[in-house]
């Protein structure tokens, strides 16, 4: 099993900006790596503390996905983070290496991917 990094950021504070953005980060992880969903083990999601409207982890059921366990949690507050930030961790079972994605203002967490 590997684990692969993802963060994103929501255009504002509905439900729909955050499940619009979650889904996009997570289609995208997907398809980068080519993982079939029958390889996801779980999924856990963080969220900044002003991502309020709904839990991040809402778009892996409409999604379609009901067998994958799925976290949400609050992540610790940090002086200048990005506003409306969500980070997930994808447990996968592969052997392949597998790349982590970085979108929208969250590119700024990690330059060199």
């Amino acid at each position: 099993m590997k684990a692969v990094r993802g963060a994103t950021v929501s255009t504002g504070n509905t439900e729909n900006e955050i499940l619009d953005a979650t889904k996009e980060l997570l289609e995208k992880i997907l398809e980068v790596n080519n993982i079939e969903s029958t390889k996801i083990v779980s999924v856990i999601f963080t969220s900044t503390s002003d991502v309020t409207a709904c839990f991040p982890g809402k778009a892996v059921r409409e999604m379609g996905f009901t067998d994958i366990s799925v976290i949400d949690t609050l992540a610790p507050y940090i002086k200048d983070d990005i506003p409306l930030c969500i980070r997930l961790l994808l447990y996968v079972n592969t052997d392949t290496k597998l790349n982590h994605l970085y979108l929208r203002e969250a590119k700024k967490l990690r330059p060199d991917r």
